[in-house]
């Protein structure tokens, strides 16, 4: 049942941006100690993990439990012996210290998310293989903790034979029973067990992180005061996490990109939605020349020590806008759309090369960040060369909006008549579109599948939301492109166009087949529920629209 949520996700699909890579092309779950290689002698450690990423060494620091410090090193006793951290460090691994009453969920569903063993089949399914798991319990009494920990072996031993052979082979040595009480582990480890007493783990990065929550829809229980229960196969959404993080940490350290500063981690928010602006001057047009890539870098941190209790509890719309260069008080024009998460910080990097061209003449520009919940935020814009052939060189403005989706919503637009160069080689057009509200019939515009057509000398061209619309994991399927995972809300369910805590991605659909090169061009949009128009006059159904003509050389 749930093995699809994960599918899509695995990390090697994630690395053709990678200059070097360790994956064979097929979509595996990355794999332990990738051994020798060609050019490798006998031997020596591959530098790379199988998917691609350089290999990091152990660093060592002072205990310290903060979430996201460098985890300090720790030994810890397990029912094979003693297991040291830095022993066994290589670089491209995730480890998850998973207790058996974790301080995120809700005491009303006591011991029994252990004891699902379909939950504990999927964990194991569903989580890439460059982990190690650690089970601990968090009795005081030794007999209550060891019968614990062996009740749930049973139910990983019977999950584990269900994998194909090579994955068992794999995991061998890999998961651990700790015979400590959790509270009672030495240095970090046990201090996080203790407060804020939540699952934690060790990125790629040798960060210490949360789990977040373990809640799942399908564990759903109206009669508890929160109705989604927990499954511990959660879990294996913050693996599939840390891998895509690792791929994009190593990604940008190899990428020779001109970096400008924003926000840095400025305290922004306001209840009365108050605007903060930064001006940002972009390198001279000669230099600007040189780019033919964008990206947009935002991080969302939370005040306070953790995550749950101190991040904003609610999924709202973050926006980057463009000040008019006649008017810099008049700050309407979209150019980055975000979602927070439910309480849990989170980084987005994505590209928005197709409205590179409109900074292409450099000098100074003024943003302002549309923000209502307090987080402390971290901006920059990414230049960088890929040598693209052809390149973006010209950026139109096309159809936008922030309209009620109801019988008039299409009388917002009307065509538009756009003249394509002569020596346009590529013409594509960019959009951002996300629905929201929650109106009968469809449940629209957040949930139900609104169909957007661009209409390009009469040929239609359609993006809708069907690939995620009513699939209960659509978010969830969407963590290797950059979801945060575990977020304390409804954050899987699948959404039009967006979901909670991830960026707000830029269409590009190619139309140089349908345009007159140097000639006019006729443009025209339509939004409709079911192929016409949404029949609700009232309610808070709202479509938001970005949308570009991109024209390459």
């Amino acid at each position: 049942m749930r093995s699809t949520a994960f599918s899509g996700v695995l990390i090697c699909a994630c690395i053709g941006v990678l200059a070097t890579t360790g994956c064979d092309g097929d979509n595996k779950k990355p794999t332990p100690d990738a051994g020798t290689d060609a050019g490798t002698d006998a031997g020596e450690i591959d530098p790379f993990c199988e998917d691609g990423v350089a290999r990091l060494e152990f660093t060592d620091a002072p205990s310290d439990k903060s979430l996201r410090a460098m985890a300090a090193d720790f030994t810890i006793a397990t029912t094979e012996g003693s297991w040291n951290l830095s022993e066994n460090w290589s670089g491209c691994d995730s480890y998850l210290l998973i207790q058996d009453l974790p301080k995120q969920n809700n005491s009303e569903f006591g011991y029994d998310y252990w004891d699902i063993d379909s939950d504990v089949t999927d964990l194991f399914a569903n989580s890439p293989l460059n982990v190690h798991y650690f089970f601990m319990s968090i009795l005081a009494d030794e007999a209550d903790r060891m019968d614990s920990l062996d009740n749930f072996r049973a139910l990983v031993d019977t999950a584990i034979s269900k994998l194909p052979s090579d994955d068992q082979e794999a995991l061998e040595g890999r998961v651990h029973y700790v015979t400590e009480r959790a509270a009672e582990i030495g240095g970090w480890v046990g201090q996080i067990m203790t407060t804020p007493g939540w699952g934690a783990a060790v990125d790629r990065l040798q960060k210490i992180r949360y789990i977040g929550s373990y809640a799942d829809h399908a564990h759903y229980n109206p009669a508890l005061s929160w109705p989604f229960g927990p499954n511990v196969a959660m879990a294996a959404n913050e693996v599939i996490y840390y891998n895509f993080e690792a791929v994009r940490e190593d990604r940008l350290s190899r990428q020779d990109a001109t970096v400008l500063q924003m926000w840095e981690n400025i305290p922004v928010a306001d209840p009365d939605n108050e605007d903060y602006h930064f001006d940002v001057t972009f390198p001279d047009a000669a230099t600007m020349a040189g780019f033919d890539s964008m990206e947009f870098d935002l991080t969302l941190n939370c005040g306070g020590v953790g995550e749950f209790g101190y991040c904003p509890a609610w999924d709202y719309n973050v926006y980057l806008l463009l000040c008019d260069d006649g008017d810099p008080t008049v700050c309407d024009y979209e150019a980055g759309h975000w979602i927070t998460s439910y309480h849990r910080e989170g980084r987005w990097v994505h590209d928005v090369s197709g409205i590179l061209p409109i900074f292409t003449a450099g000098g100074d520009k003024r943003f302002k960040i549309s923000i209502s919940d307090p987080w402390y935020v971290t901006l920059s814009i990414r230049l960088f060369n890929q040598d693209k052939d052809p390149a973006p060189a010209e950026t139109i403005d096309l159809f936008a909006g922030n309209h009620h989706f109801g019988p008039d919503y299409n009388a917002n637009y009307t065509p538009m008549t756009i003249s394509i160069p002569a020596d346009a080689v590529k013409v594509e057009i960019a959009s951002a579109i996300t629905g929201h509200g929650m109106q009968a019939p469809g449940n629209c515009a957040e949930f139900c599948n609104t169909d957007h057509h661009f209409y390009v000398n009469g040929t239609d061209n359609v993006i809708d939301f069907g690939d995620t619309i009513g699939d209960q994991y659509g978010c969830m399927a969407q963590i290797a492109d950059g979801t945060v995972p575990n977020q304390y809300g409804t954050w899987w369910y699948g959404r039009g166009g967006w979901c909670p805590g991830k960026h707000v991605d830029l269409t590009m659909t190619d139309i140089t087949d349908q345009v007159n090169i140097g000639q006019d061009n006729t443009f025209d949009y339509d939004g409709f529920y079911l192929g016409t128009d949404y029949p609700v006059v009232d309610g808070w159904q709202f479509i938001r629209m970005a949308s570009w003509v991109v024209v390459s050389k």
